[in-house]
C-alpha cells in the first residue's frame, strides 16, 4: 500500500488529534488541532506533515526550527512523531522521519534532535537505527 506524505490541512483535525492522543497526551493538546494545523503546517519556522494510506491519514510529524544565537545556526526539531498503531512496523514512521529531516534543510536546518519519553524504548530504537544519537540530559521546568 503506497503513502503519502504531505502538508498537513485544518481538515486533517480529527485523525491528527486522534494520533496525539496515541502518544499518550490526550488530556493536553487535541482541541484546537484545526487552527494549530492553520498556524504551522508550513512556515519559515515550522511544518506538519501527515502520512496518507487509502486517503486515511496514519501518521504525523512536525517540525519547529530553533536558531541558536551562540552557533548562528539553526536545528530542527522534531516536536511529535506517531503512526497509527495500527499500522505501526509498515515504514511509515521511516517516511515521516525522512520528510521531516528534508524539511529541516529546506530551512536552512544543520541539524535534527528530538525528544523520546523514557519508556518508549522500541521507539529509542527506532531513532538509533535512523541515526539519531542519545543524549540523555534533559531539564525542564513549567512556567
Amino acid at each position: 500500500m503506497p503513502t503519502l506524505v504531505r502538508t498537513a490541512r485544518p481538515s486533517d483535525a480529527d485523525p491528527v488529534a486522534n494520533l496525539i492522543a496515541q502518544l499518550g497526551n490526550s488530556s493536553e493538546g487535541t482541541d484546537g488541532v484545526g487552527p494549530r494545523i492553520a498556524q504551522l503546517a508550513d512556515t519559515p519556522s515550522d511544518a506538519v506533515l501527515v502520512a496518507e494510506v487509502d486517503g486515511r491519514v496514519v501518521g504525523l510529524v512536525s517540525l519547529h526550527v530553533t536558531p541558536f544565537f551562540n552557533r548562528g545556526t539553526s536545528r530542527g526539531r522534531i516536536t511529535a512523531l506517531v503512526v497509527d498503531e495500527s499500522v505501526r512496523g509498515q515504514g511509515i514512521g521511516k517516511q515521516l522521519l525522512a520528510a521531516a529531516e528534508d524539511a529541516a534543510r529546506d530551512r536552512g536546518c544543520v541539524e535534527a534532535e528530538l525528544t523520546s519519553a523514557a519508556h518508549r524504548l522500541d521507539a529509542h530504537r527506532f531513532y538509533l537505527d535512523a541515526g539519531y544519537e542519545g543524549h540523555p540530559h534533559r531539564f525542564r521546568k513549567a512556567l
